[in-house]
This record gives C-alpha cells, structure tokens and sequence, in this order.
C-alpha cells in the first residue's frame, strides 16, 4: 500500500529549461520497484481471487516533500459474477510529505485508481484523499475518503491504524495493521486486520503476512476470509 516559465524570450526558455534540469537531477530522486505476491489483498479483500500476480511502480520524489508515482497489480474480479474485461489495476498518485517537532511525520496524497480494459457497464475509476499522521517510523494513523468508490456513487471512509519495527540487526521486520471501511451502504462497511513479518537481503526483500476481516457475508468467503499472503519484492 508502499505509491512533483514563463517564456519570455528563446534564449531565456532555453537557459531556465537548463538550469531547471540541473536542479532536478540534484534534488530529485526517481526509484522503482516490483513485486510477485501470492495474492493481492487490498483492505483485507482479495483482489485477484487467491491467484497469484506482479505488481510494480515508479516514483519521483523532491527534497522538498513532493512526490507523483505510478502503480500498477494484475486483478480478477470475475468470480464475483464480473464479467468486465478487467485484468489490471493502474494508480497514479501525487502528494506531499515532512516530518516536524523531529519525532512526527504526516503525508497527503491524492490517489486514482484505473481499471483500463473494462467493458463501458463496468466502468470502476474512481479517485481517493489519502492523508497519514507517523511517530518515529514506527505507528501512523491514515484516513481515507472518496465520494464514488468504484464509480458507483458510493461514499467510502477509510481509517488505518498500522505500524512496525525492526527485529534485531539482521534484516527482520514485522508489521501490522488494523482498518475499518465505512460505505454508505452500512452492510458493506467491515474491518480488517494483518499481521506481516520480513526478511531483508541484498537485493530483495522477503513477507510473509496473515490477513483476516469481517467482510465473509458482504464480499464472500472466496476473497474476504482469512489467508496468507507471500510476497518477495525488490526496489532501484
């Protein structure tokens, strides 16, 4: 979950487009990453009917705090009695981030998810205010809100509570987190928990995680029950 001139003459465009680059590379950074998971799991449902997929991104982040990144998984929603063409879920997001008072730090980003390839009917776009509240690296707290939840009018709030710390010096971590999705519709808002542990290495970085939530008879047993989730994943 993981992801910136006002041309008054050629001569000056020129010179300002050269200077601007120079401080791009300087106080810019662009990363990317991958992942193969044996199920992807968003807000403790799956999202590919247990199967597993690749996903992966870029991000450009400034020293200044602002950041556009891209995300892309594969999905599989026809089980779910969808039979929309849909095999890809696309995010592009923007945002910013900074600490203050040392020990806290917050983010604001604004997320739209895509589903390139459905059919018209099925149509789930839909856009999501992401802002988080971190102490030390080690527990955040995140509110979510959309006002057309997979293009249906829907209004979701989302609230997350999760965290993390190393295990020792030799590249363990574990993680968890606790949600709850408040729809409009009250029979579909649930909560979800998880509970990750992980191994880093050189070049790549090993999860283990066990999702479960309340969400059996809204969603189904088939990809809202309990599982777990491996992953290994790797960032440049």
């Amino acid at each position: 979950m993981n992801k910136r001139v006002n041309k008054t003459s050629l001569a000056k465009s020129v010179g300002l487009g050269l200077m601007i680059m120079g401080s791009a590379q300087t106080s810019a950074e662009v990363s990317a990453n991958v992942s193969l998971v044996s199920d992807y799991v968003f807000r403790g449902i799956s999202q590919t009917q247990s199967d597993p997929t690749i996903q992966g991104g870029f991000d450009w982040s400034h020293e200044s705090g602002f950041y556009v990144g891209t995300w892309a998984s594969g999905v599989d929603f026809v089980d779910r009695g969808l039979d929309d063409g849909a095999d890809l879920e696309l995010d592009l997001y923007l945002g910013y981030g900074g600490s203050f008072n040392d020990d806290w730090s917050y983010d604001v980003s604004y997320v739209q998810f895509l589903y390139p390839g459905t059919i018209r009917e099925a149509d789930y776009d839909y856009g999501e205010f992401l802002g988080s509240v971190g102490y030390q690296d080690m527990v955040s707290f995140t509110l979510g809100y959309s006002n057309d939840v997979f293009n249906t009018d829907e209004t979701g709030i989302y609230y997350e509570v999760s965290g993390g710390t190393d295990i020792g010096e030799n590249g363990w971590s574990w993680n968890a987190a606790v949600g709850h999705y408040d729809l409009d519709d009250l029979d579909s808002s649930y909560t979800h928990y998880s509970l990750g542990i992980n191994k880093a290495f050189e070049k790549a970085t090993l999860g283990l995680t066990f999702h479960d939530s309340n969400a059996e008879e809204e969603f189904g047993k088939g990809i809202a029950e309990s599982r777990i989730v491996f992953s290994i994943s790797a960032e440049f």
